[in-house]
């Protein structure tokens, strides 16, 4: 058999349980665990499901969902791509290839700008137009390494009647925060249920900060302590909470951080528990792993529906090459005013930019200056044209918390 002997379709009633199997085979875990994962996720539903049908036979699965994703200060529509998998004996003749690009195809319906997904391969999905978005910095400090000093007094443990503040000091910092997601209620609700430990820095009847972490018995016995999500909104927060962290029981503290994060700055000694040195005197202080991969679904809705560097205006005409849809294609002239931006067609005008949407992407992002996929040759313009591109486009890192992951 080959792929195109293979139908791509939505899923229909009755049929959860194949897909909770085919996403135990390819993921593992038990399958009626991952049935009622499914059943009780409160970001989709079975509409948003494909499964990959070969004679009757549910071979393949893939999901996708929307999201509101915050960058530079405003939610952008995002098609959450999770959960895509094969049965073992049909790999590699092309079947998860055409689930995403009937994904692909859907997104650019729906309307959504952005896609994420978190990849078993870079590589792989670099095919379908999607490259990485982010880099993560893992730390593992010795708890007597933080030198911030904290209100520790105020860090108690979580208690139900805080859902609520939580949320409104969450939600007042999504402008702050590339890669954030816009949380329903009941998403709030889920991350509660599934994570037992959570500590909230609480500061006159208000809670300012929180984190989330588990502790687990290392490979040598030690204890570790894993940093799930850490959020603070105000500076004796942040403070106190890292203060509260340093005096736990425990052997190594692992973070999961966004290249930005100022925990650095935090440490008496910037190095890792584990850091190796390099040439003379040079430590480890973190280990860097690639992050999620995105892609630029509607390159209109992706470029209007975010904010630029205020001040800055101009035009340009770009041209991106996008086989998977052909729409993206078409030459548009991008115009600036004062930090916000409008398109339309460019008709005959020759291009001023021309690049891949995967470049574009990691552009728009804040991952890769113009200036850089200029120097790498992929993206094809003038110097002045990539340092106008560089100064509308300054963002902070893009990072999607660990209660976001998909």
């Amino acid at each position: 058999m080959n792929a195109a002997d293979v139908t791509i379709r939505p899923m229909q009633p009755g049929e959860l349980d194949g897909v909770a199997e085919l996403r135990a085979i390819g993921f593992g875990g038990q399958k009626d665990l991952l049935l009622a994962r499914i059943k009780e996720d409160p970001r989709y539903n079975e509409s948003h499901i494909l499964v990959a049908d070969w004679q009757g036979r549910l071979v393949g699965t893939a999901t996708m969902f929307p999201v509101q994703m915050w960058l530079s200060g405003v939610p952008q529509p995002t098609g959450a791509v999770a959960a895509v998998t094969v049965q073992p004996e049909f790999q590699n003749i092309g079947i998860a290839a055409k689930l995403m690009q009937t994904l692909i195809t859907t997104m650019h319906t729906d309307g959504l700008a952005l896609s994420m997904l978190f990849p078993f391969s870079h590589k792989y999905y670099h095919r379908f137009g999607y490259a990485a978005v982010s880099d993560l910095h893992i730390y593992t400090i010795d708890p007597k390494n933080i030198a911030v000093t904290g209100d520790a007094g105020k860090v108690r443990p979580f208690q139900a009647d805080d859902l609520p503040m939580l949320r409104v000091v969450y939600k007042g910092q999504l402008t702050w925060h590339n890669g954030w997601f816009t949380r329903s209620n009941a998403w709030w609700d889920k991350i509660v249920e599934r994570w037992q430990n959570i500590v909230v820095f609480e500061n006159d009847g208000f809670v300012d900060g929180y984190y989330v972490y588990l502790i687990k018995t290392g490979t040598n016995g030690e204890r570790v302590l894993h940093l799930r999500e850490f959020f603070a909104a105000e500076p004796a927060a942040y403070q106190g909470l890292l203060a509260y962290l340093a005096g736990q029981d425990v052997d190594v503290i692992e973070v999961l951080a966004p290249a930005d994060t100022p925990l650095r700055y935090s440490l008496r000694q910037p190095v890792a528990v584990d850091g190796q040195n390099r040439h003379w005197i040079f430590n480890d202080l973190c280990h860097i792993a690639a992050g999620p991969m995105g892609r630029i679904i509607d390159l209109p809705k992706a470029l209007t529906t975010r904010f630029y560097t205020r001040g800055v205006s101009g035009e340009r005409v770009l041209k991106v090459s996008d086989p998977l849809l052909p729409a993206n294609e078409a030459p548009i002239v991008f115009r600036l005013v004062d930090g916000r931006a409008e398109t339309r067609p460019a008709g005959d005008a020759a291009p001023q930019i021309e690049t891949d949407i995967a470049t574009l992407t990691q552009v728009i992002c804040g991952y890769l200056s113009a200036t850089d996929a200029r120097r790498l040759g992929r993206l094809s313009t003038d110097a002045d044209t990539a340092s106008w591109l560089d100064k509308i486009m300054v963002d902070a890192p893009l990072f999607i918390p660990a209660g976001d992951w998909f």
